[in-house]
């Protein structure tokens, strides 16, 4: 089963070597990898944001007494 994958033109599992069809494994991975750094990178950047809004808030009102 190492070499099957789908024919979704036909709808059926078939046999992807015979086929002459390589989908480099290595290619997904990295995009894989990359997207999950992206969408990690955007997290952080919405925390940073929001505990910016957060310390200015406070801070202003405690300075004013």
């Amino acid at each position: 089963m190492k070499w099957f994958g789908l024919d979704l033109q036909a709808g059926k599992v078939r046999d992807c070597k015979s086929s002459g069809v390589f989908e480099p494994a290595i290619s997904k991975i990295k995009s894989l990898k990359y997207a999950t750094e992206a969408a990690i990178t955007i997290l952080r950047i919405d925390d940073m944001i929001k505990l910016d809004k957060e310390e200015k808030k406070g801070g202003h009102g405690d300075e004013c007494m």
